[in-house]
């Protein structure tokens, strides 16, 4: 019978005293799951992707019985800028054991970012995932340790949260192209962790640019909706939570 993964184990322990308890939502046990990461390679028959990978395959060799997701759920206060964190980490390279990510930045649109396209934000139909966010990894680090990826959010430090401006004004004219890319995205997923209605989506358009004035003006800063370098280091510089 499927049992949690060793390493996710003492990421539940460490969630259990920092988020509480009533917040980790467990690894093995819903009869929903009849594949995927949920279960064990004991419960699984047939072809299933995530026993795709070649990693998958030697991990099932040594873990038979390790199911390696998990789920948590989004009521702790913290929660949506946790998950926009993981997310820019993940892009990073910061936890290459994570193999898929399934939530809500927003707390409205459901988003899929997977190791496969470098965690891209794609668009989500399945049930779910807004009250909660999922988190699967490869089946050969079962045993890793993966409370860092709550751990290192609320011991991260200012420098780890404060990446260098892009190089390019992030600004949105009518008629012209709208910038897109990574930047923009990180741009967009620390306005969101600091309390701003935004959607992640790596593209700078009106939505943006009405978010940046109103960070601007409430920081004394010149409120023409392009985050240049003062206002991407004032964006940084403000504590999350």
């Amino acid at each position: 019978m499927s049992v949690n993964a060793p390493g996710l184990t003492l990421l539940r322990r460490y969630a259990d005293e920092q988020i509480g308890k009533e917040h980790f939502l467990g690894i093995v046990g819903d009869v929903n799951h009849t594949s995927g990461y949920h279960l064990g390679p004991d419960r699984i028959h047939g072809p299933d992707y995530s026993m795709k990978l070649d990693r998958d395959v030697s991990g099932a060799r040594t873990f038979p019985t390790a199911a390696c997701a998990y789920d948590i759920g989004m009521g702790w206060p913290a929660a949506r800028a946790w998950l926009a964190w993981l997310v820019n980490e993940c892009r990073s390279g910061a936890f290459p054991q994570v193999r898929e990510i399934i939530g809500s930045l927003d707390g409205v649109h459901k988003q899929y970012f997977g190791h496969k396209n470098g965690f891209a934000t794609e668009a989500y139909d399945g049930d779910n995932h807004v009250s909660h966010s999922h988190i699967s990894v490869f089946r050969d680090t079962a045993a890793t340790d993966h409370s860092p990826l709550l751990r290192r959010f609320f011991e991260r430090t200012p420098s780890r949260a404060a990446p260098p401006f892009p190089g390019r004004l992030l600004k949105f004219t009518e008629g012209q192209p709208r910038p897109r890319g990574e930047d923009v995205r990180t741009w967009q997923a620390r306005m969101l962790a600091l309390g701003f209605t935004i959607e992640v989506d790596g593209i700078y358009g009106p939505k943006s640019r009405a978010v940046a004035v109103d960070f601007q003006r409430r920081h004394g800063l010149q409120p023409d909706g392009i985050v240049g370098p003062k206002t991407w280091a004032a964006s940084f510089a403000q504590p999350v939570g």
